[in-house]
């Protein structure tokens, strides 16, 4: 349905743009935004998934240490053969694993993809306020902002690594929890809803 701000803007541009294309550049920027949302999303979960199997290793890595020096060193102390078998088992898992960190690089990616999730959310309030701003706009004006925010969403997606389906899908079921419900930014900033007293 269309509203009253899009119905006066296409008022004030008439001559330059019919209603139809109007519409077609809101819906345009809605989908591309909504785009950066669930890719801004996807990889905060790919984030926290690297950092939970990150602090799963370290700790496995500590108990193989552990595992192992006590291994060899009661085996020495005890003379009990089996215990340097276990030393040498638990020494060969800590090395997988430090062989693994080496290999993939888990700080890293992290860091990547923290970093691509900072710059999407700065490309999202763009596209936001570009949305509320729409009727100050020309036509030119808006295309020109549309093809940068279009080059900087590219930018970002050949710098840092991208997303996975199984991310995706969880930032489509998470979406939600990045939106306020009705009057919830008001009271957060403690700015007063004057569709609250309007409803009275």
């Amino acid at each position: 349905m269309i509203n009253k701000k899009l119905l006066k803007y296409a008022a004030k541009v008439k001559s330059e743009l019919c209603i139809a294309v109007i519409l077609k550049y809101v819906f345009f920027f809605s989908n591309a935004g909504g785009n950066v949302q669930f890719t801004y999303i996807a990889h905060w979960n790919i984030v926290n998934r690297l950092k939970c199997r990150y602090n799963i290793i370290k700790i496995l890595q500590i108990i193989l240490t552990a595992l192992s020096a006590g291994g060899f060193l009661a085996s020495i102390i005890g003379d009990i053969p089996c215990l340097s078998w276990l030393g040498g088992a638990t020494s060969a898992l800590s090395l997988g694993f430090n062989i693994y960190m080496l290999q993939f690089n888990l700080p890293d990616n992290i860091k990547q993809h923290t970093d691509a999730a900072n710059e999407l959310w700065d490309i999202r309030e763009d596209y936001h306020s570009l949305i509320v701003d729409f009727d100050d706009l020309d036509s030119g004006h808006i295309r020109e902002i549309r093809d940068k925010l279009k080059d900087r969403v590219s930018q970002i997606n050949k710098k840092y690594p991208g997303t996975d389906a199984r991310a995706f899908a969880k930032a489509q079921k998470d979406a939600k929890k990045y939106m306020f419900k009705k009057g919830e930014a008001n009271k957060l900033l403690n700015i007063y809803d004057f569709s609250e007293n309007k409803s009275e």
